[in-house]
């Protein structure tokens, strides 16, 4: 059952089958979403231009205006035509009878998710866990990088103290203390991110949680963020959310999560966790 789908006004779209009609709601709905932006880019764009030729005492500037109109244009109309398409698919009566190749893929769908859920339901506790790549290399590079920001760091104020002033010195280590910084908060987010999934991965409960909703975030570097549910063995309703880094999953598909069972709030997708099980 193959997720037909393509890219929208903005690149959002989402991701749909017209044979079994899963996820064609929410692909309507981001394409409405994409349509009502088009004129308040335009209106941007106005603005824009409107106030830079204010300043400039140069006019308002048309065919720059034109120009960009285009594109914003171009996407939006692509956006209705796939919106349009979009309403006339009716999976239902289009196919009363089903085909044979979507059932048979519908049943491995529903298989796939019972059958890792069987595996991981049979990892006896403390489960094996390592750290996935970046997690690894970032909790080993904080500790010895640090070492290097103290003694470089000792030693410029060593030697300007020497030959200046210690406002001088403090401008000079300006570039070094703003790194240590960035760093610091990069380093100690992501160790503090590995001890807590480490420890649910490795002795937490695990339950299948329904994702509920997804979406992309970012510039360039796109993520796909995600929210799900679930139930733990009390059946209280939790809901959690994560990164989902193996870019899979859409609304209403299963993902496991590992939680803690005395406060279950602290929970972890497994593909959203900067570790992973070890399957040797």
């Amino acid at each position: 059952m193959e997720a037909i789908g393509g890219n929208g006004f903005w690149g959002t779209s989402k991701p749909y089958c017209s044979l079994c009609g899963w996820n064609v709601s929410l692909a309507k709905e981001t394409e409405r979403a994409s349509l009502k932006q088009l004129p308040w880019a335009l209106l941007l764009f106005a603005s824009f231009f409107a106030f830079v030729g204010y300043l400039s005492k140069s006019g308002f500037a048309l065919f720059p205006f034109l120009f960009l109109s285009v594109f914003v244009v171009v996407g939006a109309i692509a956006s209705w035509r796939k919106l349009k398409l979009l309403e006339v698919s009716h999976p239902a009566a289009a196919y009363a009878s089903t085909l044979p190749s979507v059932m048979a893929a519908k049943e491995t769908l529903k298989k796939t998710p019972v059958n890792t859920h069987l595996y991981l339901s049979g990892l006896s506790k403390p489960r094996i866990v390592r750290f996935k790549p970046v997690a690894r290399v970032i909790t080993i590079a904080f500790p010895i990088s640090w070492i290097f920001i103290v003694y470089f760091g000792f030693k410029i104020m060593r030697d300007e103290i020497a030959v200046s002033s210690p406002l001088a010195t403090l401008r000079d280590l300006g570039p070094l203390l703003l790194f240590a910084l960035i760093w610091s908060v990069i380093g100690i987010t992501t160790i503090r991110s590995v001890r807590r999934d480490r420890k649910l991965l490795s002795e937490g409960e695990l339950a299948i949680a329904i994702v509920t909703h997804q979406e992309l975030s970012g510039g360039k570097r796109r993520q796909s963020k995600i929210r799900y549910e679930f139930k733990d063995v009390t059946g209280r309703l939790v809901r959690g959310g994560g990164t989902d880094e193996s870019w899979e999953l859409y609304e209403d598909m299963e993902v496991p999560v590992f939680y803690d069972a005395e406060d279950p709030g602290k929970n972890v997708a497994l593909c959203a966790a900067t570790c992973e099980l070890r399957t040797d």
